[in-house]
């Protein structure tokens, strides 16, 4: 019989696509979600959830960059609280956890490139909350013999995408022929991993049965903001002027990430280029209303 698995944060932009998946590949799957008025910082909630369940897959966040500067406490609550919560009621009903960190935690490393021995140094609020959700979970493994896996992912991109990430941004300032505003010089680089590769990643470790390690699911093509600004202006075929802007704070200046480890353990690597996940986006944007 197949293992049963709850997905937090499963009506959002991945964890939808997730979802689907894992029916498609024949798993029971229950999902915890706002949307169904369920609330990750809710311990009871969580814990009625879980029990019902054999792995838990958390997803859920404060996933955006900006609105987490501007809200830092409602991300601790949700990412560090929410996380101690699906944690406390996995270790009193022996469940497994796989928890969706997150590349970010890398910032500006002092080498380059960064894999998963690479030290973190973050540079954001929503960064700092997902490493604190590791540690803890480091703790509660070490201290309760709980099975976990951390999985560091990489910003992803695609159909159904959050308006706030730049490959959205882009390309819809592309389409309308309006300016595309470049924080810095634009030479700050990105590991864009398209939405379906971490899908695949994350199934991969529910088949491939890998418990109690920490695994980046990431593209290793690196991509210039610039080069992604130019990318999205020749997929839509329009040319659109630039503008330079005040860096933002916290910018991570280069992003080079190794996914040696989960080609090693997992057998998966990413496969969807940028170019080619940026067109598919395209196709998507293009049957939005009032775009």
């Amino acid at each position: 019989m197949s293992k049963k698995i709850l997905v937090t944060g499963g009506k959002g932009f991945l964890g939808k696509r997730l979802v689907r998946n894992l029916i498609n590949n024949n798993y029971s799957v229950a999902t915890f979600d706002l949307a169904d008025g369920q609330d990750i910082t809710n311990y009871e909630q969580v814990a009625n959830e879980v029990k019902e369940n054999d792995i838990v897959v958390h997803l859920a966040a404060v996933a955006d960059l900006n609105y987490a500067r501007e809200h830092p406490k409602e991300t601790m609550d949700v990412n560090i609280l929410g996380t101690i919560n699906v944690l406390e009621a996995c270790r009193v009903y022996n469940k497994s956890l796989i928890f969706a960190s997150t590349c970010c935690v890398y910032g500006n490393p002092d080498t380059h490139p960064a894999d998963e021995n690479t030290c973190p140094k973050p540079t954001e609020i929503y960064a700092h909350s997902k490493l604190a959700g590791e540690h803890l979970i480091l703790g509660y493994a070490k201290h309760f013999g709980m099975k976990y896996n951390i999985l560091r992912l990489a910003t992803f991109y695609g159909p159904e995408m959050r308006p706030a990430l730049a490959p959205y941004i882009f390309l819809k300032k592309a389409m309308k022929g309006e300016i595309i505003e470049i924080h810095g010089d634009g030479k700050q680089t990105r590991t864009f991993t398209y939405v379906d590769d971490i899908v695949d990643g994350i199934v991969a470790v529910l088949e491939k049965d890998v418990w109690n390690e920490i695994i980046n699911i990431t593209t290793e093509e690196e991509i210039s903001v610039l080069d992604l600004a130019r990318l999205c202006m020749e997929i839509t075929g329009n040319n659109v002027e630039l503008k330079f802007v005040e860096d933002r704070p916290g910018q991570i200046y280069k992003e080079e990430i190794l996914a040696r480890k989960a080609e090693r353990l997992l057998g998966w690597k990413a496969k969807v280029s940028m170019k080619e996940g940026l067109k598919r986006t395209y196709e998507w944007m293009k049957t939005l209303p009032n775009l």
